[in-house]
């Protein structure tokens, strides 16, 4: 009896923890998988039937859908290069200097805002009449550049991804601030006798040691810009003319809007899996090279 007991306990333990992912996590996940390959002929009432792969076929000629996969590769590509590389810059500066921390805390303050009263503040100032971006334009003399940033089919996306970057470089800075700490300074020190300059340092020393911390940030953001949607949806919900148009708002339009339950569904199978792969290639180039 107490062999068992001893066996037993580990998993009596756990089993709190994997009801909770059963109920909220994986049935969910199969649920979707499941309805991925239905259809109906009524999207209200939920007579589903089996359509086998016909919903993922009817992506492959969705231009819309393949539209708004673009726009999620380039938030991808912007979430990289701009709070990614500010926060790694902003962390190397502060990394020696005292009041480190205090300067952490205050890059780190954008990070609490809601990103639903972030794209509402933000698109006070975006404002083409009365928003505070184009009368700075004006005061410096460049108001030849003011017009409506979030209604500019040529803009929204970046001006919106800003809106995400405002609100995310400060933690990829404290990341970034925490890797370095972790890296030996003598090292640095080291270098500085053979005679290597800051950049040097930089490239052949913070670098490669912080690839760990490095390809944590990659993966995180590549998995919250190809499934992002709280910002997009609250300043454009997806315009002006799909120009802001991603995958997460496209599906949320299908599901609650349209009640094309099964195709939504599908996509968000085809999402996950774009995720996943490109959270491996990631994965596996870095640990190539570590």
């Amino acid at each position: 009896m107490i062999d068992a007991r001893g066996r037993l306990g580990p998993y009596l333990f756990l089993a709190p923890a994997l009801l909770y992912l059963g109920i909220w996590i994986y049935y969910p996940i199969a649920k979707n998988f499941y309805l991925s390959f239905l259809g109906s002929d009524s999207t209200r009432t939920g007579d589903y039937y089996f359509v086998g792969l016909q919903n993922y076929r009817d992506l492959l000629s969705d231009e819309l859908f393949h539209r708004a996969l673009l726009h999620n590769f380039a938030w991808v590509a912007l979430s990289i290069v701009i709070p990614v590389v500010i926060g790694l810059v902003l962390a190397v500066l502060l990394v020696r200097r005292r009041a480190r921390l205090f300067y952490a805390a205050v890059f780190f303050l954008p990070v609490t805002v809601a990103p639903i009263m972030a794209a509402i503040v933000w698109g006070w100032i975006y404002n083409p009449t009365f928003g505070a971006l184009n009368q700075l334009l004006e005061i410096v003399g460049l108001g030849g550049l003011a017009h409506p940033w979030l209604g500019d089919t040529g803009t929204a996306l970046v001006a919106v991804n800003m809106i995400g970057s405002w609100g995310y470089y400060g933690f990829c800075a404290l990341i970034f601030l925490a890797g370095l700490q972790s890296i030996d300074q003598e090292i640095y020190e080291a270098a500085r006798i053979d005679g290597a300059n800051s950049f040097q340092q930089f490239w052949s020393i913070t670098l490669p040691l912080l690839r760990p911390t490095l390809m944590f940030v990659i993966v995180y953001t590549i998995i919250g810009s190809m499934k992002f949607f709280d910002i997009i949806y609250v300043a454009t919900k997806g315009g002006p003319d799909n120009s802001t148009q991603i995958v997460a708002v496209y599906m949320f339009d299908l599901f609650i809007r349209q009640g094309e339950v099964t195709y939504a569904a599908a996509m968000s199978v085809v999402l996950t899996a774009i995720i996943l792969l490109m959270s491996l290639v990631v994965i596996r180039n870095v640990m190539r090279r570590a």
